[in-house]
């Protein structure tokens, strides 16, 4: 007794704690729902936190709602399932989520498990949450998810203190859990510090060593590709710098400064002519006298033998045009950056410019320009200049570019790279674009090696600044770094660091196996020691349950082993002794039991009975009836479901009206029906009009399987008989096998014959409600036509009565005040309150509900109050008008009916004393007349379409 009474107080403080659990939970959630969804930016949340966050808030308010209602078990299992759930998402959907998602669910599950559920099912939903989360590990090492989660320091803390928190969970609890899950909590503990102690060293300085690697693949590739593309413009400018050594073009030059003009305003002015000429016009004379000359012919054999050079011009020393490959946007060139450079006052230098949008080649290209010098002096006579494509650094960026993700870029001064795509054909095309803004402003701290993001993409990067590796001329050498160009070879990070996640997960996973071959090695050791101690402990339980007969193994020749053998000795004894007399105590117990239940149960159904059919006498309406009577049947007999069939007008099927379950109320919405002899039991029943009883439905073979009520293992039909005809059917279903009697069913059978004959009373009332409104409205409307006909009539439609005298009311009187009256059917008050003229009081007359007319009563003082008196008076009056006017119609009207049937009589007698046609037709005519005096009386006889009459 105090077990069980210790067993509720606990259940009760456990239900109490989960209350609070799931309150606790639905509302953090929602709070957490609510700054997830419209306070966190979405570069700050993960892709799945918007419907996550609000759908773990759903389960926690529906397992506090069941938590309430008193399913705790079930509610707090719901909120441990949505938990578990949600992590496994995480860990799939979100990389690098493992171990937090995985522990912080082990502390959670195991710590509302402790405090809410009793230690054997705790101890098994702890184990399976263990088991859980290692899968939750494996899951995120192997698994791709939709998304990366950088794993950082404060990640890395959290996971260890819930780790250190779900290991003071367990210890806490550690005293009540049984021996077999000490010991294996030990052996886990054990090979995980171990093991966990060696996978750290030993990954701590693999990883070291892989980080180092991935930076010196980054950087070499990076430092090639710079050489690459120092090496090709080297090797542009040195062609560049041969070409302006060839005689024809020095001669050209040399004739030029000494022919051509170099006044400036004279240049512009042939500058503006030159621009002038459409571009489609090469035969104007200017332009001819610049590509037509054999200076021209050299440039263009040039440009044959290298077509990157996309447009090859050179310049006297006045910056005019002297010869060109082809046509240029300028004539006067003296003006430009790289020309003023080149020419550098007359020193002269290699020109290197930025990559730009050429004009006159209508390309992405770069420029190279070198002084020309006179053969044997160091005096520019002219500058060379030419336009070269980007695509000459085709061949460089390809060899930066390696694995999925890795590529190499040419980063410009002004905040622009140069990218090389992959087109659709397979070929590779170089395009300048705007350098991402995150990457730009990582670039401005100088630092051989960058770990940041590119296009918000997480990145591993390497940056070498573009120099001249060969340093024979310090002018191509100065060329080159004046660029600052910087070739920056980078690679997403995960592809980056694959090598390193490898070794990382491959450590994971060898530690994780080794962690659950020890945990199953100590199983297994906790198994084999504990077993004869758990084989002993559960003989001592049956014992003291009462089962003396169950004897202990005796497996051990140890201290186990002997206990087990003298705990086998006396039990025997006390076997011996008790059972003669429980035997005694048996036979007799279970006779009175059962005539005791039988009793019990039989005057509990005819109690029930009883109060039912008290009830379904009162109810009138059918609509209301049927649901009443399976609502009570169920709450009284315990069914979970009872229906009520109708036997339709053409006696074919079996209608359902009325169920209480959840099945049987769909049924109802679809109009559930049975053909009658043929579907199921009730077919049967409403066919023979005999009871019929399944015990259980899946076997029966009339049974018709209803997948509404799938639980059904029992059911009970009984017909519904009046007046020996059967009008439905009573059915009744249980979820037990073999739950119905035949006792049942002659209990159930009164209840039935009550039942119909509530329907059929039911019936019969409403058709007596239906036929009396039909003869009141009938009543209504005839007494209203006979008012209109007496007024029509009598040309009277009321009585006005002053202190002057009395006078008849023949004209139709109008008010509003009487108009309301009329409609409300109720007396009403006016007061001289500046609405009203005068005081009034309007007392409608009343004949059986329908208002015949209105008293109106005016006061002869603007002053004048109503009294009470006054008003039952004027009311009461008004009653016994009513009657009296009703009677006084109806007397005239009978007098009046009468003087039409003596008038037809006379008539009729006179007609018939007449035997000639004519006679008979004369005095009808006749008749007629005098009874309608003034009118004129036409009898005409029509036979054979020949129409003859007679006046």
């Amino acid at each position: 007794m105090m077990d069980d009474r210790q067993q509720q107080l606990t259940a009760s403080s456990q239900q109490r704690l989960a209350i609070n659990i799931t309150l606790i939970t639905f509302l953090l959630m929602v709070v957490v729902a609510v700054v997830t969804l419209f306070m966190i930016g979405r570069e700050d949340k993960t892709p799945i936190d918007n419907f996550m966050m609000p759908l773990l808030a759903l389960s926690a308010g529906y397992s506090y709602y069941l938590t309430r209602k008193g399913s705790y078990i079930r509610g707090i299992m719901i909120l441990l399932g949505s938990i578990v759930l949600a992590a496994a998402i995480y860990a799939v959907v979100i990389n690098n989520v493992g171990w937090q998602t995985a522990i912080g669910m082990l502390v959670i599950v195991t710590s509302i498990s402790n405090g809410t559920m009793s230690d054997l099912f705790s101890r098994r939903i702890t184990t399976g949450a263990f088991i859980f989360a290692i899968g939750i590990v494996f899951a995120d090492l192997f698994l791709p998810g939709l998304t990366e989660f950088p794993v950082t320091t404060s990640s890395v803390i959290v996971t260890t203190i819930l780790g250190f928190v779900y290991v003071g969970l367990i210890l806490y609890r550690f005293n009540q859990y049984t021996l077999r899950t000490k010991f294996t909590i030990a052996f886990i503990f054990l090979s995980i510090v171990s093991v966990g102690a060696a996978t750290i060293t030993i990954s701590a300085s693999t990883l070291v060593q892989l980080n180092e690697r991935v930076r010196q693949q980054l950087t070499s590739v990076s430092s090639l590709t710079a050489a690459s593309i120092s090496a090709e413009m080297d090797k542009q400018a040195d062609l560049l710098k041969t070409l302006a050594s060839n005689r024809t073009l020095v001669a050209e030059l040399v004739r030029s400064n000494l022919n051509s003009e170099s006044d400036l305003e004279v240049l512009k002015q042939l500058d503006e002519e030159w621009k002038a000429v459409p571009a489609d016009n090469n035969f104007d004379a200017n332009i001819r006298a610049v590509l037509e000359t054999q200076s021209s012919s050299e440039l263009r054999e040039f440009q044959s033998s290298f077509p990157e050079h996309l447009e090859v011009f050179i310049t006297n020393r006045a910056g005019a045009i002297v010869a060109a490959t082809n046509r240029t946007s300028d004539y006067y060139q003296a003006d430009e950056e790289w020309w003023q450079a080149a020419y550098d006052n007359g020193r002269g230098k290699t020109y290197i410019g930025q990559p730009i949008y050429d004009e006159s080649t209508n390309s992405l290209s770069f420029q190279i320009a070198v002084p020309v010098l006179r053969v044997g002096s160091n005096e520019i006579v002219g500058i060379l200049r030419t336009t070269i494509a980007l695509e000459v650094f085709t061949d460089a960026l390809k060899t930066g570019r390696f694995g999925e993700t890795g590529r190499t870029e040419i980063y410009l001064p002004d905040g622009t790279e140069l990218e090389l795509h992959q087109e659709a054909d397979d070929e590779f095309k170089i395009e300048i674009e705007e350098a991402p803004q995150d990457f730009i402003a990582a670039l401005q701290t100088i630092q051989p090696f960058y770990d940041t993001t590119h296009s918000g993409a997480p990145i591993l990067a390497v940056s070498t600044l573009l120099t001249r590796e060969i340093e024979d001329e310090q002018e191509d050498i100065d060329a080159i770094q004046k660029l600052n160009w910087k070739i920056i070879t980078m690679q997403d990070r995960v592809e980056a660091l694959q090598i390193v996640t490898d070794a990382l997960r491959n450590a994971q996973v060898v530690g994780l196996g080794v962690v659950l071959v020890a945990t199953l090695l100590a199983v297994g050791m906790t198994q084999l020691l504990t077993i004869p101690i758990s084989r002993l402990t559960k003989t001592a339980e049956e014992v003291s349950s009462g089962n003396l007969t169950v004897v202990a193994p005796v497996e051990t020749a140890d201290e186990i082993g002997t206990l087990a053998a003298s705990f086998n000795r006396m039990t025997s004894q006390l076997y011996e002794s008790l059972t003669n007399l429980e035997k005694r105590v048996a036979e007799r117990t279970t006779d009175l039991e059962i005539a005791r239940q039988q009793s019990e149960k039989r005057a509990s159904q005819l109690l029930a009975t009883g109060e039912i059919s008290k009830v379904i006498n009162n109810e009138q309406k059918l609509e209301a009836l049927l649901p009443l009577v399976t609502r009570l049947v169920s709450e009284r007999f315990g069914h979970y479901h009872t229906g009520i069939f109708l036997i339709d007008e053409t006696r074919q099927y079996a209608v359902l009206q009325s169920a209480n379950s959840p099945g049987g109320l769909n049924m109802l919405k679809r109009g559930h029906r049975l053909r009658i002899g043929e579907s199921g039991i009730v077919g049967y029943v409403a066919k023979f009009g005999i009871p019929r009883i399944a015990l259980d439905v899946g076997q029966d073979a009339v049974f018709f399987n209803n997948p509404d009520l799938p639980n059904t293992r029992s059911e009970m039909a009984l017909p519904l008989i009046f007046r020996d005809e059967t009008i439905g059917v009573l059915d009744v279903q249980s979820e037990k096998p073999g739950a119905f009697t035949d006792g049942d069913t002659n209990t159930l059978r009164i209840l039935a014959d009550q039942i119909a004959i509530a329907i059929e009373n039911t019936r019969l009332f409403e058709q007596t409600q239906r036929a009396l409104g039909e003869i009141q409205t009938l009543y209504r409307r005839n007494l209203q036509e006979g008012w209109k006909s007496f007024s029509r009539e009598e040309g009277l439609v009321g009585y006005r009565q002053g202190l002057g005298g009395g006078r008849k009311v023949v004209e139709t009187v109008n008010s509003m005040e009487i108009q309301q009256a009329v409609n409300r059917g109720e007396t009403l008050i006016f007061h001289a309150d500046g609405k009203t003229n005068e005081p009034m009081l309007v007392v409608p007359i009343k004949l059986r509900g329908q208002a015949i007319g209105v008293i109106n009563v005016t006061a002869p003082s603007r002053d004048r109050l109503w009294t009470t008196n006054e008003i039952n008076l004027s009311e009461a009056v008004s009653e016994r008008l009513s009657l009296a006017l009703e009677n006084a119609r109806l007397i005239q009207e009978s007098q009046r009916q009468a003087i039409i049937e003596q008038t037809i009589g006379e008539i009729t007698g006179k007609i018939g004393a007449s035997i000639n046609l004519e006679n008979v037709l004369q005095t009808a005519v006749e008749e007629l007349g005098r009874t309608i005096p003034g009118s004129e009386v036409v009898i005409k006889i029509k036979e054979d379409n020949v129409t003859q009459g007679n006046e």
